[in-house]
């Protein structure tokens, strides 16, 4: 799952990287550069561990809109063209404006994730010694009854030869 998402997200850089350049819109370079910087923030989240599908959807959404505003520049359709930049520029804004706190989010749930995997090593290391002082306890019973018996038979032998 992690991996079609990063295909999906370098596919849909791939086609900031193409798309944004050749956009004569009023904007084009900070939408392209809003586009950048929320993609690192996104980016930033899944590196932490963390998800945000939500984002990324309107990211995708976003990046959509920059496409389809290309596109109709390209057909001579300046003005929807500007108003599908408007728009992704806005989405872009929001998701940029909600990465802090998933980031947060992240952050926060990898230091859960650590803190638990540490207090755990404790546990294990105390359940391993546990078990081995069992076994040796086990085991050393075993080899008293084993040498009780070897004396109890050897009472018995010399007896016997009495």
């Amino acid at each position: 799952m992690k991996a079609a998402f990063w295909l999906w997200l370098l596919i849909a850089s791939l086609i900031v990287l193409c798309a944004a350049p050749h956009a004569l819109t009023q904007q084009p370079a900070s939408t392209e550069a809003l586009s950048y910087r929320t993609f690192s923030g996104l980016a930033t989240i899944y590196q932490q561990g963390g998800q945000s599908p939500q984002l990324v959807a309107e990211l995708n959404q976003a990046l959509g809109l920059m496409d389809e505003a290309h596109v109709k520049l390209l057909q001579g359709n300046d003005a929807d063209a500007t108003k599908l930049e408007g728009e992704a520029n806005s989405i872009l804004t929001d998701v940029l404006n909600q990465t802090p706190a998933a980031q947060q989010t992240a952050a926060n749930d990898r230091t859960w994730r650590i803190l638990t995997t540490v207090s755990l090593i404790p546990l294990a290391v105390l359940l391993s010694t546990l078990l081995f002082y069992i076994s040796l306890r086990v085991w050393r019973r075993d080899e008293k009854s084993q040498l009780f018996e070897k004396r109890i038979i050897r009472v018995v032998q010399d007896e016997a030869k009495d």
